[in-house]
């Protein structure tokens, strides 16, 4: 029998929602047998900056909002995808950014699971994006990937097999903060100098290019003023995707992946910010590595859903998907 989840994703500026149907477990040996996402814009809201309970109580009315209009789906369960670290039950944020203000500590499963009457498992975004990606998506057939979403954040994450390598603590994958030669003299969101999230996520590509002399609002403005033959918007364009290439490689010369994934908002910028993303990247690899793809996901939105829904759904019928290290 199919199942369906309530799924939703947390992100710095906005939390988005769905409702996930998966094929049976004894049907999944199927290639055919892909999730069915059921989305709607009015499932979209932005995410409050005014603390963790506004945010949690705006993510109470959007699973009502879903499960109202899906109402004869019968969701078994709830799966949250959301910014910040969550602890190894699933259960609350453990820390966060200046991001979400005011997220770390919020039990957000608690407070869901009272509201809505479901049972509920939390990760990190980025670890949701990265096993619906590995499993449905770009790296499907792949048996380890490398997941790297690049957005208001640089979060990552490591597969084997679909299941995600989290880290004694959850913490592993945050490719954000490692330290890059471009980032030295910029403070990065988690207090360090130097950090790769600092000057190549959205915002901080951003601030690095108005404190260069530029004016942008966000990230987009800042790639249509390269567009339109800004030599510094192309240059800090330019400098953010190398520096991002080159952290990627690092890793992929430590980690040995199959398939490197590159998703998020700039993901889906142009190649004014492929092409030196590319460059930093080959630059970097180890010879016996240099074959090692580097591709844009492909699921878009539907990847945080469909992941944080496998997770909630092995969780519900008692199945352990998690690697632990």
């Amino acid at each position: 029998m199919n199942s369906s989840i309530i799924t939703i994703d947390i992100g710095g500026t906005k939390i988005a929602g769905g409702l996930v149907t998966l094929p049976s477990h004894s049907e999944r040996d199927e290639p055919t047998d892909e999730p069915l996402v059921t989305s709607d814009p009015a499932w979209t809201t932005a995410t409050p900056a005014t603390g963790g309970n506004h945010v949690a109580d705006e993510v109470v009315a959007l699973i009502k909002r879903i499960a109202e209009a899906t109402g004869d789906s019968n969701p078994i369960a709830v799966g949250i995808g959301s910014a910040g670290v969550i602890d190894p039950d699933g259960r609350m944020i453990v820390s966060a950014t200046d991001a979400i203000p005011g997220w770390a500590g919020t039990p957000l499963a608690d407070i869901v699971e009272q509201a809505v009457s479901l049972p509920v498992v939390i990760e990190n975004d980025v670890h949701a994006h990265a096993r619906g990606e590995a499993l449905f998506g770009a790296g499907t057939g792949a048996q380890s990937a490398l997941m790297v979403a690049v957005g208001t954040g640089i979060g990552g994450a490591l597969t084997l097999n679909g299941d995600i390598v989290r880290g004694s603590r959850g913490l592993a994958g945050h490719v954000g903060h490692i330290v890059t030669p471009y980032g030295r003299g910029y403070r990065c969101s988690c207090g360090c100098d130097g950090h790769l999230e600092a000057i190549a996520s959205g915002p901080g590509m951003t601030r690095w290019f108005n404190a260069r002399g530029g004016n942008a609002t966000d990230a987009r403005d800042l790639e249509q003023q390269a567009i339109a033959e800004d030599e510094l918007a192309r240059t800090v364009l330019a400098e953010a995707a190398t520096a991002t290439g080159e952290i990627i490689a690092g890793l992929v010369n430590s980690f040995d992946p199959d398939i490197v994934i590159l998703g998020g908002g700039l993901a889906r910028a142009g190649n004014l910010y492929w092409e030196p993303l590319r460059a930093g990247y080959a630059s970097q690899l180890m010879p016996p590595l240099a074959n090692t793809p580097l591709v844009p996901a492909t699921l878009g939105s539907s990847a945080a859903l469909i992941g944080a829904a496998q997770l909630a759904d092995s969780l519900y019928r008692g199945v352990h998907h998690d690697a632990s290290n």
